[in-house]
């Protein structure tokens, strides 16, 4: 799919039923998609109907689009809506244009923004599931029979031929990723061994996570306005006080996000539940607020992180006026602040390095001169806060994350 490449100029299409309840948001957040992608947005058109139409349109709603494409030159049409494989290869014969829906536009954008080959290989496998799924709906519509030789028998259908070939492409390519995971398990439970504590920054697409991070850590990850621009988890080292802490960039969730996606990332995303805390991005400017935060917290405690402490952001606070920043506070307890401008990012510094703080255990440790390696153990797993010289001993006061600290314990004194 994501080889098939994306036109240059679109019209995008919603279509709702009269009385319909409409997200306002819908429309602008699959522009925002399609630009991302490079794609020139020339107009976007709503048809509104009294009853559903078998092919999505009337045949008059098809024939005014048809007119509408030929009139702006578009060469690509985007439905804002999942289409069915019978209303897709009617939309595509009626109206001689490339045609997208939300699913295609959403696996499309995952496909462009994989940098890594892990990354790849998990949005073919999420395209390949979805493809085997709308194999499954046309083959409820007709069925082909095939007939070749050497095949499993001169009955074989075109369907099963084709179901066949998807499920062994699915096959390779979840062993593959079978080895990623493996080390990717590895890399979480030496990480949980540490004594480091873990940030888990999650979020809505396009909330400024990146750019957040970039901020806390000094780092110079992918930072774009474009959404999902970090697909792969990125980690990053930082420092909250005294505190040392991984920083973890994850990707953004949307809505409506094809269930084969989510399961191939879930690896990916589960990465959040070995955080120690989650910093939660929300833009604060956007109308469905509460409800894009019902999302992440949906979409966290499927995957495992109900239980972890969190703290709210509301990013972008300079482009919203006072009774807006009013509104917000009534929504949720969190840090108000601003990536561009940096207002409040100090103050959700300060407080990350308490919450931290507060998650770590304290010891005094009597490390003889002959254990030369413990002490170069507690420096790697812990955060060292004094150590002074005896004749013949160091004595270490030290910090270590509490969930998975492995400091040495035999060599830990109460009094």
């Amino acid at each position: 799919m994501s080889g098939e490449g994306i036109a240059r100029t679109a019209v995008i299409v919603s279509v709702r039923r009269i009385g319909e309840i409409v997200d306002p948001d819908r429309p602008g957040e699959t522009r925002q998609l399609a630009e991302g992608l490079g794609v020139e947005v020339l107009e976007s058109k709503t048809y509104v109907q009294r009853i559903p139409q078998r092919f999505l349109l009337g045949k008059g709603q098809v024939e005014e689009l048809h007119e509408l494409l030929q009139a702006l030159r578009a060469d690509l049409v985007i439905f804002d809506s999942e289409l069915t494989p019978p209303q897709y290869r009617h939309m595509i014969d009626f109206l001689e244009s490339s045609v997208m829906d939300r699913t295609r536009l959403i696996l499309e954008t995952f496909a462009a923004h994989a940098h890594t080959g892990e990354a790849k290989k998990r949005v073919q496998i999420a395209e390949r599931m979805f493809e085997l799924g709308q194999l499954r709906a046309m083959n409820a519509g007709y069925d082909q029979q095939a007939g070749y030789i050497g095949m499993r028998g001169p009955g074989e259908t075109l369907f099963q031929k084709r179901r066949r070939a998807k499920r062994s492409e699915i096959h390779d390519l979840r062993k593959e990723v079978k080895e990623v995971d493996t080390r990717y398990a590895i890399k979480t439970h030496t990480r949980q061994e540490s004594a480091i504590a873990k940030v888990a920054v999650v979020g809505y697409t396009n909330v400024g996570k990146s750019t957040l991070i970039n901020l806390l850590a000094g780092s110079e990850l992918l930072a774009e306005n474009k959404l999902f621009a970090t697909l792969d988890t990125a980690a990053r080292p930082a420092h909250f006080g005294r505190q040392s802490a991984v920083l973890i960039d994850t990707v953004g969730f949307i809505r409506d996000l094809p269930e084969s996606l989510m399961d191939s990332f879930r690896s990916t995303l589960a990465e959040s539940r070995d955080a120690d805390l989650l910093l939660h991005v929300v833009d604060a400017g956007v109308r469905d607020l509460q409800e894009r935060i019902h999302v992440v917290d949906t979409v966290l405690a499927r995957i495992g992180c109900a239980d972890i402490p969190r703290v709210l952001v509301f990013n972008k606070i300079d482009i919203v006026d006072q009774a807006r920043r009013e509104k917000v506070l009534l929504i949720g307890t969190g840090f108000m602040i601003s990536a561009t401008t940096l207002e409040g990012v100090d103050r959700l510094k300060d407080h990350i390095a308490e919450v931290l703080l507060r998650r770590v255990v304290h010891g005094r440790y009597v490390i003889p001169f002959t254990e030369p390696g413990v002490r170069a153990e507690i420096y790697a797993g812990a955060v060292v806060l004094n150590e002074r010289l005896t004749a013949r001993s160091w004595i270490i006061e030290a910090a270590g994350a509490a969930p998975g600290a492995r400091l040495p314990h035999r060599f830990l004194r109460k009094d």
